[in-house]
């Protein structure tokens, strides 16, 4: 019984989240309400309030996954020199990172209400310390340039419907390393 329990409540609390990243991309952050977010999964305010505390937890726990892996991503390369196989080897890391929660990073990038809730704040830090290793110190405006060209071609490539991330991943990473190195 317990372990059914348990499992309930995972599912809930999954079905939550996923309920809140369809809801927040058609509606936005804040035109969305704790109503929506409960009344499509047939639970109550209180259900949701189980799971957690407040509109901005549901968000906490969608972006989790996400800050978390560019936690990661940002002590890895904390370590990493400016050479090309450093840089090629960050950028298919960050690749990777977006590939695995793109829908998110959306979510954030194009949601003002998103940008400068608590969890915005922390990964607009993160973005802002890859860029950061990116153009390297002392960074020239090309450097920015090219740092900005890089990431962009990455986040647009990803964002496009239909494309396979893993089937295209070697050729955009690539691209981007280019546009980095100038090549």
């Amino acid at each position: 019984m317990v372990e059914s329990d348990s499992q309930h409540t995972t599912n809930t609390k999954h079905q939550i989240l996923e309920n809140a990243r369809e809801l927040f991309a058609v509606h936005g952050y804040d035109g969305t309400s704790i109503r929506q977010l409960t009344a499509s999964l047939n639970i109550t305010p209180a259900a949701l309030y189980y799971h957690f505390a407040s509109k901005n937890d549901v968000l906490e726990g969608l972006a989790a996954t996400l800050h978390d892996s560019s936690d990661a991503l940002l002590k890895r390369i904390r370590n990493f020199d400016q050479s090309d196989g450093s840089m090629r080897e960050a950028l298919g890391q960050y690749y990777d990172l977006l590939a695995d929660d793109i829908h998110v990073f959306r979510l954030v990038y194009n949601d003002a209400a998103i940008q400068h809730s608590p969890i915005g704040h922390r990964l607009r830090a993160q973005a802002r310390e890859f860029y950061a290793y990116l153009v390297g110190p002392d960074p020239s405006v090309e450097d920015r340039m090219r740092a900005a060209g890089a990431v962009g071609i990455i986040r647009l490539s990803l964002e496009q419907r239909g494309v396979e991330p893993a089937k295209y991943r070697d050729i955009i990473v690539e691209r981007a390393f280019r546009v980095m190195t100038d090549a």
